[in-house]
């Protein structure tokens, strides 16, 4: 029991130290891209290419975890290799000018970092499935997420602030490199952290042992299966825009770094403010309910764009992002480990991964071939649309809540768990904030009565009628 609890400890520090490497890292990414000229296609495939490398080297960590003597040791090398690939990425500016080759470079290097991730997530999870008890789960990862998210948010404003300062006095390639070897330093720290984790062994059965092949055969009648697919589907709406928001607002809209940076840390902090409060609903009321809602919520996000490109207002659109999809992930998140048993896990997590990285490339490339179709500015009907991004924002919107309408239905809870209505489950939520309040009502008009639904979801029926 101690090591467990000190394994716990560690991972919540683990965490907090790659928030910071996300944070001061991944999350300037596509500014980087831009900074060295990538063009819209070159900034779409940095950020869903590497995707598609860190979903296969997901599936062969999978398919070879049982020949793994210990676990921690596989996580451990490849953090460790994952933090060395930060240095390069920093140094770009100064090997190579800016251009093709140098935007090529850089999406070589992302492709590399991510494999390293792929190798980690499905060992990562499955250790973690055996290390915290299945009771806690929502408000331990709720309570680790709260707390990495609060780092990344931290890290983030401070990597923004350096970036606004460098830039502004004319040197922003060396301030790129300062928080990029922050990024790497994170890691390092993140390993060390790593080497605390307990290490039990791991044992698979032959009969738990599944091909890729019999995930797809069997989707027809697995429920997690079809959670898997309404999660890429999903992923592909999200993903027809989301990789060009930074280009709409450095390129389009000639956002400072500082403002940039102020935009992206709202989402971040509304997140870390209530992933806590998730988690105990998580627990309380399953993870399909909050799916249920966030789904839908996520959808209005990117329509919002369309309003204004007043600053203040965009900052409460992100406050917006950031409660719904930090319900969004975390549920996903913990349908995984419901929904999984854990000799099938590790298989389950890389083949989730499989099947969403081809829907994130696809949905992305397609917005990114859009833009490319599109002129810069253009009316449809009475509507101006002053810059073609916010077209791609349009149709990623419309996307998402289809996904919800449709794929929402295909798949249900399954542990027992305290019954609900969404109405209630919405009013609850909008007291987690005073302005969450006025957020949240807005999703109160897709949802009716659905007494009967949750019973059958309960049962463990499927439910046509959600």
């Amino acid at each position: 029991m101690k090591k467990r609890e000190e394994a716990l400890n560690a991972s919540v520090r683990d965490g907090i130290s790659h928030a910071v490497m996300l944070g001061a890292g991944e999350t300037y990414l596509g500014a980087f891209g831009i900074f060295l000229q990538a063009t819209t296609m070159q900034i779409g495939l940095l950020a869903t290419l590497p995707l598609v490398f860190e979903a296969a080297a997901q599936w062969i960590s999978a398919l070879t975890l049982d020949r793994y003597r210990s676990r921690r040791r596989v996580i451990l090398s490849w953090a460790l290799f994952q933090s060395v690939l930060w240095l390069p990425i920093g140094l770009l500016p100064f090997l190579l000018s800016p251009g093709s080759v140098a935007a090529v470079s850089l999406i070589c290097l992302v492709v590399l970092n991510h494999i390293a991730s792929g190798f980690i997530h499905p060992v990562w999870s499955s250790l973690m499935g055996d290390l915290v008890p299945i009771e806690q789960r929502g408000r331990f990862f709720g309570n680790r997420n709260r707390l990495t998210g609060m780092s990344s948010f931290v890290s983030l404003l401070l990597a923004g602030s350096t970036l606004h300062l460098f830039n502004g006095a004319g040197y922003a390639a060396l301030g790129f490199l300062v928080v990029f070897i922050v990024a790497m330093i994170a890691r390092f720290s993140s390993a060390g952290w790593m080497r605390r984790y307990d290490d039990p062994p791991y044992h698979v059965q032959p009969e738990e042992v599944f091909s890729f092949w019999q995930f797809l055969r069997r989707s027809p009648h697995s429920n997690f299966a079809k959670f898997v697919f309404f999660f890429a589907v999903t992923n592909f709406a999200v993903s027809f825009s989301s990789p060009y928001f930074a280009l709409y607002m450095l390129r389009d809209l000639q956002f400072s770094y500082f403002e940039f940076t102020a935009i992206s840390c709202v989402a971040t902090m509304f997140q870390f403010l209530t992933f806590r409060y998730w988690g105990g609903i998580s627990d309380r009321f399953g993870n399909k309910k909050i799916l249920n809602i966030c789904s839908w919520g996520i959808g209005i996000v990117p329509l919002c764009w369309l309003v204004s490109t007043n600053i203040v207002y965009i900052c409460l659109v992100q406050v917006y992002a950031g409660l719904v999809w930090a319900g969004f992930n975390l549920a996903a998140a913990n349908f995984i480990f419901d929904a999984c048993s854990p000799p099938k896990r590790a298989r389950c997590v890389a083949y989730r991964g499989i099947v969403n990285s081809i829907f994130v490339l696809g949905g992305s490339m397609a917005g990114g071939l859009t833009v490319k179709l599109l002129p810069p500015s253009f009316f449809i009907g009475p509507f101006h649309f002053a810059h073609a991004l916010l077209f791609i924002f349009l149709v990623s919107g419309v996307l998402r809540l289809i996904t919800a309408a449709f794929f929402l239905k295909i798949f249900h809870e399954v542990r027992d768990v305290e019954l609900i209505r969404s109405r209630e489950l919405v009013f609850r939520i909008t007291h987690i904030k005073p302005i969450a309040g006025a957020t949240f009502n807005l999703m109160t008009f897709f949802f009716r009565d659905q007494r009967r639904q949750n019973k059958k979801e309960k049962n463990g029926e499927p439910n046509p009628d959600q």
